[in-house]
């Protein structure tokens, strides 16, 4: 082989050996992406429709062999493609063999991870080539200059490609960092998230309902749905006898056989970590009382979650969820039932109140109907013996006498007409007035109306007048409520009216389904914003005079008793104009089919719907 050819030879070893190294980086290349891929894959970070690698013990122990052992051998390497290249150049010329140095030093460093001495190596294996070669050269100081400086560019360009590296690691490992707490925060808002929507949906089906046995029943139900649990129990707390009674259960099957047992403060003695921290989850085996152990075998559950149902000091109770995995419940469950438990407590305070209420409402209306009862008897004895003494059952009397039994007489029938109101309105709010449906001939319910009206609610200045229309039929409703709605109305006109009229008159529409009584008066008037309060219970117009009687109860009882019989009433006032009211009736009764149309009232008219 000539010498040309010899060189072409050696040449080509720079080659095989830059080979060597490529294979050599890219199966430590796949060995880490095979490791990194089975960590994500472990960590369940893999995405959909991708490939999950798995690493094997061969290249794992490859990977880090070959990291050991890489810049060792990138650095032979490196230094035999030099000694090679530079012999096998020098064999072609000096210049290409200075051209073969520069690129036996440089090329590597730029383009391979090296350690900082592989371009002192690789000028070491350079100057030995040319030595085998050439022996010394003449112009030793120029091949000197070209190792000394190769070397320390390609010292530079690896310095250089260690720092962007390293930077880059470590900008790679901020990255990862800050992916991580991304995705923490991420997590957390999404769990934030759901748990503020269960809650919402929990609250907002409990505050639904004010009724006790209703509130318990959606705070189960609402805390078994959001937990996902089992099924779930709501205990109320009764302090006096230390016992927890179930008032609610939802899900497991349900049953309400299990309601209003009792679970005992101590036999339960788990629990009482749930009543001192607020949450407690309990295993099946530590609950020794055996409501609970039966509720708990028959959910088929392992255990149970207590949250405590407080407002302020007072403990309201428990909420209990069953669960059948054996592992403590997560955060996530606790917070939404910690959240559920707080709602709960609040709508059982409001139904608590709301039951409180009501019982102070009823004994309040008892003790009403109890007291006009005992009132009304010696009222009666009193307004009877007037009565005899005014027709001189027990002789005659004197004008100041008889002028003095008169005002006593009428004093007492007021406080009667009070007396009977108070109790017709306990008769109303304890929906124990009934209607008694009898056919009513209005002329003469109008008639005896007027003949009834007792002395002192007459005035000379006011004059009382009545029509009713011809067409008006008979019809069927309760005559004695009807005329205590017209008198009443009747009453109130004569009061607010010093001078003028007070007339009732009675209509009906062209099909004769309805009749309208209109009681209207020339007196005071009422102000437009009192005209939708004056039918409410104890209230009464803001520009009366206060020598005018009353407590507010006339026109309630009338709105009440319209009600009763199947009617609505309007009124139309203005002041200084008068007031008119009218009330329309079905002709057949409380329960007539066809409804009476709209008639326009005006702006300033008031109609209420009963």
């Amino acid at each position: 082989m000539d010498r040309v050819g010899y060189g072409i030879a050696l040449a080509s070893l720079p080659g095989v050996a830059s080979i060597n190294v490529g294979i050599a980086r890219r199966l430590q290349a796949s060995g880490e992406a095979r490791s990194r891929w089975v960590g994500g894959s472990a960590a369940g970070q893999a995405e959909p429709g991708e490939p999950a690698y798995e690493a094997t013990a061969e290249s794992k122990a490859f990977a880090a062999r070959w990291r050991a052992w890489q810049p060792l051998v990138g650095s032979l390497a490196c230094s035999l493609a030099a000694f090679a290249l530079t012999y096998g150049a020098l064999q072609i010329g000096p210049d290409v063999g200075l051209v073969a140095l520069t690129l036996a030093i440089v090329v590597p460093a730029l383009f391979l991870t090296l350690p900082a001495s592989s371009p002192v190596l690789t000028a070491s294996a350079v100057a030995a080539g040319w030595w085998l070669v050439d022996g010394i050269p003449p112009d030793v100081t120029v091949v000197f200059g070209a190792l000394v400086g190769t070397t320390v560019i390609a010292s530079a360009a690896i310095a250089t490609r260690a720092l962007r590296t390293r930077r880059m690691r470590e900008l790679s490992r901020e990255l990862e960092h800050e992916a991580r707490q991304l995705a923490l925060a991420n997590a957390a808002q999404r769990e934030a998230s759901e748990v503020a929507e269960a809650m919402l949906a929990a609250t907002q089906d409990i505050s639904a309902s004010i009724e006790g046995g209703e509130v318990a029943m959606r705070i189960a139900r609402n805390a078994c749905a959001a937990t996902r649990s089992v099924a779930s129990a709501v205990l109320l707390c009764d302090p006096e006898r230390e016992v927890f009674r179930i008032a609610a259960v939802a899900g497991g099957g349900g049953g309400t056989e299990v309601q209003q047992l009792e679970v005992g403060l101590r036999t339960a003695a788990p629990l009482q970590i749930a009543i001192s921290d607020g949450m407690a989850d309990v295993p099946r085996s530590a609950l020794h009382d055996p409501v609970l152990d039966a509720l708990l075998r028959r959910w088929k559950a392992v255990a149970v979650l207590a949250a405590r149902l407080q407002r302020g000091d007072r403990l309201l109770g428990l909420v209990l969820v069953a669960r059948r995995a054996p592992t403590p419940a997560s955060p996530k469950t606790c917070r939404i039932l910690s959240g559920i438990a707080l709602q709960a407590a609040a709508a059982l305070e409001v139904a608590n109140l709301v039951n409180d209420l009501r019982t102070a409402s009823n004994l309040k209306e008892e003790w009403m109907a109890t007291m006009s009862h005992e009132l009304r008897t010696p009222l009666n004895v009193i307004i009877g013996y007037t009565d005899l003494q005014r027709d001189g059952a027990f002789g005659d009397l004197s004008e100041d006498h008889l002028d003095t039994l008169n005002r006593v007489h009428e004093q007492a029938l007021q406080l009667l007409d009070l007396i009977q109101a108070t109790l017709d309105v306990g008769r109303l709010e304890r929906g124990l007035m009934t209607v008694d449906l009898q056919p009513v001939d209005v002329p003469e319910l109008v008639e005896n109306l007027f003949t009834a009206i007792p002395p002192a609610w007459r005035k000379l200045s006011v004059e009382l007048r009545w029509r009713v229309d011809s067409a008006v039929p008979v019809i069927r409703s309760d005559p004695a409520k009807l005329q205590v709605l017209l008198r009443n109305l009747v009453h109130n006109a004569l009061k607010f009216t010093e001078a003028g009229q007070v007339s009732v008159s009675v209509s009906t529409d062209a099909n004769g389904e309805w009749v309208h009584f209109v009681v209207q008066d020339s007196g005071v008037g009422i102000a437009a914003q009192d005209l939708n309060v004056i039918f409410e219970m104890f209230r009464q117009s803001s520009n009366r005079d206060a020598a005018v009687g009353g407590v507010g109860l006339g026109l309630y009882i009338v709105k009440r008793l319209v009600a009763l019989l199947g009617g609505e009433i309007d009124v139309r006032s203005a002041p200084g104009r008068g007031a008119t009211f009218r009330i329309h009736l079905p002709a057949a009764g409380p329960h007539a089919p066809a409804p009476r149309p709209s008639a326009a009232l005006g702006s300033r008219a008031v109609r209420v719907a009963l």
